[in-house]
């Protein structure tokens, strides 16, 4: 019995063996194929890829702009020599509609309080929010938004304290739809803020989507201007029926749009090929400013031409592979980071593959300076992101770089990316990102100031994180605690 029990394990030994040799010798030809794809990325080659989008001829990429479209479709040209298929039908690009809005011009804006030390207010005290157009009269009534309206026929007016602008600017639609004609928001705070608004409001923006039409005049006016007596009223919260407002302005629109840049390469694995690994970078930056020492152009090789460069790279990398990783891949750059993460905000409210199968963002913002060595990985301890980009470095010591966490909490830089977009709708993510420097948004920010071998290295590293992410059996999890907070909202 007992040689008989001997002779069965090393039948079953040999049987195993024989099941394990081609699996095994299949796993070490997919880890050869793909040390040769990542072979394929460069320090060469990113600077090639930069230099050419950082170059003065593209002024900046900024959105909207003829460079910036430029760029789209250069990029558009190289997804399609790789054999990516296009995201959106038989095209790469995804276009999106955009409304560039700026208050008018201060002569063609009226506010005037008449009642107890009332007159004309100065324009340096008050400017009107685009969206509001239009005159109005009528009684003055202090509000509260979220309390009773004010009555039908009244201009409203809202004392807003610097922590609450957004959200007094968010209630505007609902003083409207209350019966106002029209709505003042008295800013009252330190001065230097007041001026920080005109400044905001006084630029071009750009926001998403058809202009926002209000039907009626808005303004924010610094408390400090208003009669003394209203202040007190104003500061009280009572309401007072001592005067009467003349309120008139003017809002300036002009209709643009943009792209997205969006290529796919479909996962071998038929269960899983409809789960999606997305690559993001944004290719705009803030176009042409101020001259410093007689250089306006704001190229933008950093910030984020690096990160655009080494979506490039990626897309030809995993192009390479005979065999593609089990889920699909998506190559994504976006426009409008730089004017408020507008391109991928769009792509999230409309995304061309499902938010639900999207199982990981991995963001590429600004990896080509600071540190040799260093990556800052924001984000890594929020789901098991975290743990796969561990065992990736362990497993690629030949790249030899450390990460470490967003050593810049304060900066908020979590909320000033794209991957954003994609974490508040449930997908986990990683953002990789060399911190900012002395010539973050300045025209110093060019080509000959990146550190190339280690812009090659970080999207290896990249490289190999996707691949295990797209192979692995499982999708990543989120931290319950980090999914409360980000996509739920909890705490804020």
């Amino acid at each position: 019995m007992q040689r008989r029990r001997s002779t069965t394990r090393r039948v079953l030994a040999v049987a195993v063996l024989a099941i394990a040799a081609p699996r095994a010798e299949a796993s070490a030809q997919a880890d050869s194929a793909a040390a040769a794809a990542a072979g394929t990325i460069t320090a060469t080659d990113l600077r090639l890829r930069i230099g050419a989008l950082a170059h003065d001829s593209m002024r900046g990429r900024a959105t909207p702009s003829p460079e910036l479209d430029k760029a789209a479709r250069h990029i558009a040209r190289r997804f399609e020599e790789f054999g990516l298929r296009p995201a959106d039908g038989d095209s790469y690009l995804q276009e999106y509609p955009l409304t560039a809005s700026r208050a008018g011009t201060p002569g063609r804006q009226m506010l005037a309080i008449d009642g107890p030390g009332g007159g004309a207010i100065a324009t340096t005290d008050y400017i009107a929010v685009p969206g509001g157009r239009g005159q109005a009269a009528g009684p003055l009534v202090i509000s509260t938004p979220g309390r009773a309206a004010p009555p039908t026929g009244a201009i409203a007016l809202v004392r807003v304290r610097p922590e609450g602008t957004r959200g007094a600017l968010e209630s505007i639609r609902g003083l409207l739809e209350g019966g106002a004609i029209g709505v003042l928001l008295a800013i009252d705070g330190p001065d230097d803020y007041f001026a920080g608004i005109r400044r905001f409001y006084g630029r071009e923006r750009l926001s998403v989507g058809a202009p926002e039409e209000l039907g009626a005049p808005i303004a924010l006016v610094r408390a400090g201007a208003l009669p003394e007596e209203l202040r007190t009223a104003l500061a009280a919260g009572r309401g007072t029926n001592a005067y009467e407002v003349t309120l008139r302005t003017q809002s300036e629109f002009r209709e643009e749009r943009a792209f997205n840049t969006i290529g796919w390469i479909e996962g071998s694995d038929p269960d899983l090929r409809g789960e999606f690994v997305v690559f993001t970078a944004h290719m705009d930056h803030v176009g042409v400013g101020r001259p410093v020492g007689g250089d306006s152009i704001y190229n933008g090789a950093d910030d984020d031409a690096s990160g655009t460069a080494a979506i490039v790279e990626l897309a030809e990398a995993f192009a390479s592979l005979e065999t593609p990783p089990r889920r699909s891949l998506v190559f994504m750059t976006v426009s409008g980071e730089e004017r408020g993460l507008l391109g991928s905000g769009w792509y999230a409210e409309n995304p061309l593959f499902p938010l639900g199968a999207t199982i990981a963002n991995l963001n590429i913002d600004m990896i080509g300076r600071n540190w040799q060595d260093t990556v800052v990985a924001i984000g890594r301890d929020e789901s098991t992101l975290g743990t796969a980009l561990e065992e990736t470095l362990r497993e690629h010591p030949e790249l030899g770089l450390d990460i470490i966490d967003d050593p810049w909490p304060d900066e908020n830089f979590y909320f000033r990316s794209d991957h954003y977009n994609f974490a508040r709708k449930g997908v986990p993510i990683l953002f990789f990102f060399t911190g900012t420097h002395e010539d973050y948004h300045g025209p110093n920010d060019e080509a000959d100031r990146i550190l190339y071998d280690k812009t090659a290295r970080i999207t290896r590293l990249i490289f190999h994180l996707g691949r295990r992410v797209a192979d692995a059996d499982d999708s990543p999890a989120w931290d319950p605690a980090a999914y409360r907070r980000v996509v739920e909202g909890e705490g804020h």
